[in-house]
């Protein structure tokens, strides 16, 4: 870290410091008092005695610095203060709640932001008179809306990400995530931006000295003293040029402490951004009863869609999936990257951003329909009935908190457990989860646990309350195969021992024939063939799926095999092609293939659902995968 910072920070520092310690230990130190005339000859220069000089009155240069620095520091960091306890709630709330409550904030930090700062204090010296409370009270307010923008800023960068998400999945209330995963996170940026906020407040409180609307006479301040020495400009121009120096050395390692800082914590994130409008139910049209939907499922999802209205046009990231999960059962999600898994999991969660958002369809947990309900109805559900394991735990995990935090939080928000009792919890937990020494690895922040412990962490968050329904995204991609077995064998071993179901998103038909007893396999955002694993496996009928298979490796294929690859891109969901969305890039398409979009179909094997005109040439090859009993049977 020192050597990241750079030496420039550390002099800087260094520089910040000193002026500090001066200005606090200015009546300790060995300095005749500020207002104290003739300790010296008037106007005479740098010596050992005064090392910058005397003013007119005989007053010694370098004691008036130092004590001039208590104001101009003072007023720094309390203005800084007083705009970051105003400004940083309205940029967490606008930041975080969005729509009218964002419109309204910003609105109104707009017009702040328009309005004259130099007329803004002119007018409050001219009715409370000049004085230090009025001055830094004055900048304070000045800086309430640049710390609104930059607070809301950095709370949409970090309101999406998955730690939030994984919290909200917990069912954590809003004020305990914004107290809890976002302040912490936003007071890094923020306390880089303190440093450039500090010196912009040390200049403005320079300049209104300069002016004579600061503190008077005979306290010093820097700006007042460059404005006393105007007068022997030209027989003593050290008494300018003194304060002048300090003033800018300060300002300037402010500012290059600030920009590293900031350099260091920026986060910088790219998508594509929807168009800030409302979020909307697109109508549900009339759906055929669907064969597979059974009437003992625990979890029924129809007709889900979820688009996103952006310049671009309309993103179908979810568009008319339906399934059923039973009790002790577990379904897979497979796809392409882009295909709209993660989507459609965040879907079923009712983890949407709310803006630009069309939502349609149904999704039921034992017949109650989770679309309809209130966001705090919605908590009561999440964390306690569905619980969710993000592909990333580095990400999905709090970095600046422990993980006996994040683990006893759910055991205390949702059961009502005591400290004690939620911390005893938490070490069965992880303990069940496979972690050695789980009371230390509480004590541990996320970065100091391999990849594997982290993901078995979240694991046991999200199994903390006893879910019915566990969504596993891709919970083992960043992870070696050997640790992605033991990820796997936990999470089934989970699952049976609870008898959970669970819906596991994966882009490896090899792990899904392992250890999925359905499966659903999505492209372009909608389902094109889902069925019970082994017949899909056995005798596929989508070519999409035909090639997902062809491009699993196998161990008997011979040294440097090339692997097969799909031709071709996904498509671009704001810009669909006509008829079937696979055409373009299928052996088997037809011109009916690119003009109309098949529904689909049932096959021999009942609950085996397809979407092709022309199944009957799929599987001419063979792409059998073999499948392996976990069950021991």
């Amino acid at each position: 870290m020192p050597r990241r910072l750079g030496r420039g920070f550390w002099i800087s520092a260094a520089w910040i410091g000193l002026v500090l310690a001066a200005a606090l230990a200015a009546d300790v130190l060995p300095l005749p008092r500020y207002d104290a005339t003739l300790v010296g000859p008037p106007q005479a220069g740098p010596s050992l005695a005064h090392p910058f000089g005397t003013d007119g009155l005989g007053r010694d240069v370098l004691s008036r610095v130092v004590y001039g620095a208590r104001v101009s520091l003072g007023v720094g960091v309390g203005a800084v203060l007083l705009g970051l306890l105003v400004g940083a709630p309205l940029g967490i709330v606008a930041g975080y709640r969005g729509r009218a409550t964002d419109a309204v904030i910003m609105a109104v930090n707009d017009v702040a932001l328009a309005f004259p700062a130099l007329v803004f204090a002119l007018a409050v010296v001219a009715f409370a008179g000049a004085s230090l409370t009025n001055v830094l009270i004055v900048l304070g307010v000045l800086g309430v809306p640049a710390w609104t923008r930059l607070i809301r800023g950095a709370t949409l960068s970090f309101s999406g990400r998955e730690f939030v998400l994984a919290a909200r999945a917990l069912g954590a209330r809003d004020r305990r995530i914004l107290l809890r995963e976002i302040t912490p996170n936003v007071a890094v940026p923020a306390a880089s931006y303190a440093f450039i906020g500090m010196a912009i407040a040390v200049v403005a409180e320079g300049s209104l000295a300069f002016l004579g609307l600061s503190v008077q006479a005979p306290t010093p301040t820097w700006g007042g003293l460059i404005n006393e020495g105007r007068a022997v400009m030209d027989g003593a121009p050290h008494v300018v040029l003194a304060p002048s120096l300090v003033m800018f050395l300060t300002v300037l390692s402010f500012n290059l402490v600030g920009d590293r800082l900031r350099a260091l914590t920026d986060v910088r994130q790219s998508g594509l951004e929807p168009v800030r409008r409302g979020t909307a139910v697109i109508g549900d049209p009339p759906v055929a009863e669907d064969p597979a939907e059974g009437e003992g499922a625990l979890l029924r999802v129809r007709d889900l869609r979820t688009h996103f209205v952006t310049a671009r046009g309309v993103v179908r990231a979810v568009d008319g999936v339906s399934f059923t999960l039973e009790r002790g059962r577990t379904l897979a999600v497979v796809g392409e990257s882009g295909s709209g898994k993660t989507m459609l999991i965040r879907s079923v969660l009712g983890l949407l951003p709310g803006a630009g958002v069309l939502r349609g369809g149904q999704v039921r947990l034992e017949g109650r329909d989770l679309t309809t309900l209130s966001p705090k109805e919605l908590r009561g559900v999440l964390g306690t009935r569905l619980g969710a394991v993000f592909q990333d735990p580095m990400t999905a995990l709090n970095p600046v908190r422990t993980v006996g935090t994040q683990v006893m939080e759910p055991l205390r928000v949702h059961l009502g457990l005591s400290r004690k009792r939620a911390r005893e919890a938490a070490v069965e937990l992880l303990a069940s989860v496979g972690i050695p020494e789980p009371a230390r690895a509480l004590r541990r922040y996320p970065h100091q646990l391999s990849g594997g412990m982290r993901q078995r962490v979240t694991i046991a968050m999200a199994l903390s309350c006893g879910p019915d329904v566990l969504f596993a995204d891709e919970p083992t991609t960043a992870l070696d195969v050997t640790v992605q077995d033991q990820v796997l064998r936990l999470i089934h071993r989970q699952r049976e021992e609870r008898d959970m179901a669970m819906v596991l998103v994966s882009h490896d038909l090899a792990v899904v024939a392992r250890w999925a007893d359905e499966v659903v396999v999505m492209y372009a955002g909608k389902v094109v063939e889902r069925g019970p694993a082994e017949a899909l496996f056995e005798r596929t009928r989508m070519p999409y799926t035909e090639a997902l298979l062809r491009a699993v490796p196998r161990l008997t294929d011979p040294a440097h095999h090339p692997l097969q690859l799909i031709p071709g891109r996904p498509p671009d969901l704001a810009d669909l092609p006509p008829g079937c969305a696979f055409h373009p890039r299928c052996p088997y398409a037809r011109e009916r293939c690119a003009t109309e979009a098949p529904p689909l179909a049932e096959a021999e094997t009942p609950g085996h659902l397809y979407a092709c005109w022309y199944p009957e040439r799929v599987g001419s090859q063979d792409t059998r995968i073999e499948r392996v009993d976990t069950r021991g049977r």
